[in-house]
């Protein structure tokens, strides 16, 4: 499963990339075009065919074909990844989320560019589907894996936030020895002390000798939570909130039978990637009885 997510990650990323680029100068030449007309003098029969020439190449070059690539590229993936792992429920689960294809007989997925062969095998496939999920346990996952918040993270935070500490102290006694402004005199403490606060948060962390999670065959421990059996836990999923220039945080959901629990995962010492296939077999052990 993991195998077939980071090989359609490494797939599709050089595609992506040419489509986000490729579609910024296709919509950059309508835009110009769009002044010109709006702006600009009235154009003659060949300077309008010019300019469609133009716009018509940045279609092609800058949406067209990076859409095809990504098309087939996906088609492939999902042919062989489809075909080749055991739990294609647990696999659709995982592609979806991590944005690798979309989901069968929807608007992206009925666009996508396929020949008529990749377009039946992938139709034959879906009937995998109609079989129930089998788990398939990891050897090499322990029977108790605890999660912390991760050092280099955490060590990262510090220095910043001691960098700025230094700079706020450093532009408060510039402003009282050069009798600078009011506003910089007042604003300079506020980084100080809320870069000391930051830091302070971050060192805590570091020094915590509980940990954040501890998963294991029976259930999942949490600090809101303490311990609770696989079968109380539903719904449980890692959802990506993207908090525009702040950075993205990731968020591990989960209800039981006490209400819903949301826990910050973004500076934890593992992966949104691994900690599903964490979840994922550890409830599987349970639910199958390997425990």
């Amino acid at each position: 499963m993991d195998e077939a997510i980071t090989r359609g990650r490494k797939m599709l990323l050089f595609p992506r990339i040419l489509m986000i680029i490729g579609l910024f100068y296709f919509l950059f030449s309508i835009a110009l075009f769009f002044i010109a007309v709006k702006d600009g003098p009235t154009f003659t029969i060949n300077e309008w065919l010019i300019a469609a020439g133009i716009i018509f190449m940045g279609f092609v070059i800058g949406f067209y074909l990076p859409f095809r690539l990504w098309s087939k590229r996906t088609t492939r993936w999902k042919l062989w990844a489809f075909d080749n792992v055991d739990n294609v429920h647990e696999l659709k689960i995982a592609a979806i989320q991590a944005n690798l294809c979309p989901a069968y007989g929807t608007f992206m997925d009925k666009i996508q560019i396929h020949s008529f062969e990749e377009r039946e095998q992938w139709h034959k496939l879906q009937d995998r589907f109609d079989f129930p999920d089998t788990f398939k346990d990891d050897p090499a996952i322990p029977s108790v894996t605890v999660i912390f918040y991760s050092e280099a993270r955490l060590s990262l935070y510090i220095l910043f936030s001691l960098l700025f500490m230094v700079m706020g102290c450093g532009l408060e006694y510039l402003a009282i020895k050069n009798n600078g402004n009011i506003s910089l005199t007042l604003i300079a403490p506020v980084i100080a002390i809320v870069a000391l606060y930051a830091m302070v948060i971050h060192i805590k962390r570091m020094l915590k000798k509980q940990p954040e999670l501890v998963l294991e065959d029976q259930g999942i421990t949490t600090q809101e939570t303490g311990f609770l059996n696989w079968d109380l836990i539903y719904n449980d999923k890692i959802t990506k909130v993207d908090r525009g220039k702040r950075g993205v945080l990731f968020i591990f959901s989960f209800q039981h039978p006490g209400g819903l629990v949301n826990i910050d995962i973004s500076d934890f010492n593992i992966s949104k990637i691994r900690l599903e296939r964490l979840i994922r077999v550890y409830k599987g052990r349970f639910e199958s009885g390997l425990r």
